[in-house]
């Protein structure tokens, strides 16, 4: 097995647990609609799926319903902005960058969410361990399973996808790191969409807790 040098990570549901801040965001979007708050672990599960995805749990929006979901979406994002900050790393993860940084190996972040949202997020979390890079949609103008952002993590570290491996919470995120020929982590403690399995989606590791990372750094 190649040495992997390279560790990039999505954001939400990954490295930090953001689904506090979205729930807050999609109760004051139902509270100003006249509806009762919402339940947290439906919010959870769609956090990666999307800002259109609390959208319409938001307002109990149907998939065809496509100008009153973008509305929705910029009022879920308008209120989410000003409480984004109240994120917290998943327990387990300051010790796993901490490790990484010990052993010289080179990470960082490839995420869909927009660099106006990540940006001021990863300043605030994380720039006491300075991330060799955060790449948005903004900066290869495609969002995952694209396998761009992940090549252009690479070509920014200069290491080899086959020496570089993505941990995600998502199968679009799998599905991104298979298309840029690099090794993948599902993250099964993630915000897990209902009915759908981390163990299905082929990767080549599937972890239950932020640590399960280290024992992977160690064997590299």
């Amino acid at each position: 097995m190649e040495a992997i040098q390279l560790y990039a990570f999505d954001l939400d549901g990954t490295l930090l647990d953001t689904a506090p801040d979205f729930f807050y965001a999609v109760n004051k979007l139902r509270e100003a609609n006249g509806l009762k708050s919402g339940d947290f672990s439906e919010v959870r599960s769609r956090v990666s799926q999307g800002a259109a995805s609390l959208a319409r749990y938001a307002l109990n929006l149907e998939v065809n319903q496509k100008k009153e979901i973008e509305q929705s979406k910029l009022e879920l994002l308008e209120i989410y902005e000003k409480c984004c900050l109240g994120a917290k790393l998943f327990d387990g993860m300051n010790e796993v960058i901490v490790n990484l940084k010990e052993k010289n190996k080179n990470w960082g972040i490839v995420t869909n969410k927009p660099r106006k949202f990540a940006e001021p997020i990863v300043k605030d979390k994380f720039s006491r361990f300075n991330p060799d890079f955060l790449i948005c949609p903004d900066d290869v103008g495609e969002r995952k399973p694209s396998p761009k952002g992940l090549e252009l993590a690479c070509e920014l570290a200069n290491i080899s996808s086959k020496n570089s491996i993505y941990i995600g919470d998502h199968q679009i995120d799998i599905a991104s790191g298979k298309s840029a020929k690099m090794r993948t982590i599902a993250a099964a403690y993630g915000y897990i969409p209902k009915g759908d399995t981390a163990s299905e989606w082929g990767a080549d590791f599937v972890i239950n807790h932020p640590l399960e990372i280290n024992k992977i750094i160690e064997s590299n």
